[in-house]
């Protein structure tokens, strides 16, 4: 009995400091799987998505958000998109809300005001989409 304690003991142990080492130590890639790698290819994702994703998200909570977070995100990319159709957006608005669609219309319109309530609910997902989806259909006209 005595034995089969010290089995179990010495295990235990051994599975502790393997568990440390593997913690500790660095993890080295063999040079064959290295030969796989691409230079400068990483998991990361761009800066420019996680900030937008960012932003999206802090849209759909607070009218803050959406005014002064996600619009400036908004309005340079529908001023490119109704350019490519020769309408100028802040000098041609109703060209410009006809080219854009009235729910991006609503959130890009250079005369939109600032919220009064701050802290008033953001956009709903569903209009965001619908935002995303009335640029994309711009941006393929």
């Amino acid at each position: 009995m005595a034995h089969g304690l010290i089995v179990v003991l010495l295990a235990l142990g051994l599975a502790v400091a393997l568990d440390w080492l593997r913690r500790t130590l660095p993890e080295h890639r063999s040079s064959f799987e290295a030969a796989f790698v691409r230079p400068g290819s990483h998991d990361a994702r761009p800066a420019t998505l996680a900030r937008i994703e960012r932003e999206v998200t802090l849209a759909t909570g607070t009218a803050f958000d959406v005014h002064y977070r996600l619009r400036p995100v908004l309005r340079p990319i529908a001023a490119g998109l109704v350019a490519r159709h020769g309408v100028d957006l802040d000098r041609m608005p109703e060209r410009a809300a006809k080219l854009v669609g009235p729910e991006t219309w609503e959130l890009v319109r250079p005369d939109r005001p600032a919220p009064v309530d701050r802290m008033a609910a953001g956009l709903p997902v569903a209009e965001v989409d619908r935002v995303v989806a009335e640029l994309e259909r711009l941006a393929c006209s």
